[in-house]
């Protein structure tokens, strides 16, 4: 029976650097997720913002985007940490964004090398919102 030794050629060079340098979480569940949003009432508009918090503590919301009205289902970047759903007539409420570890990073862990591992955490995939669902209460403003 005869051997063929390992070549390292360009192709196998190139192959072996696409798995090294792939991120297995963005690869299978991506870098966006849908999750369900509704409200008791119906009806209230949901934004995406990004928080941000100055050098004396003061927080402000910037970058705010509707994205729709309640119920609905919305695609978000993993990336994203809260919601600010709002109504006429009740409180503004900022709604944080639970996430807990996407399985597939154990594939980059296991299998893959840490660069790749960096790649999905850079890009969210290494996070997934969870619950996908939320539901909140809004409370009606005292006149």
């Amino acid at each position: 029976m005869t051997r063929f030794p390992l070549k390292f050629t360009p192709a196998f060079a190139m192959v072996a650097a696409a798995l090294a340098l792939s991120g297995c979480a963005s690869m299978h569940s991506g870098t966006t997720q849908q999750v369900k949003v509704s409200s008791n009432p119906v009806g209230a508009t949901v934004y995406t913002a990004v928080k941000t918090t100055d050098s004396q503590g003061n927080e402000s919301v910037t970058n705010k985007v509707a994205v729709g009205v309640t119920p609905l289902t919305v695609t978000l970047s993993r990336k994203h940490g809260a919601l600010y759903v709002e109504k006429a007539g009740f409180a503004p409420t900022e709604v944080a964004l639970t996430t807990k570890m996407n399985p597939w990073m154990w594939g980059n862990i296991l299998l893959t090398s840490p660069l790749s591992t960096s790649i999905d955490t850079s890009t969210g995939a290494s996070r997934e919102y969870d619950p996908g669902e939320y539901m909140i209460d809004l409370q009606p403003v005292a006149r």
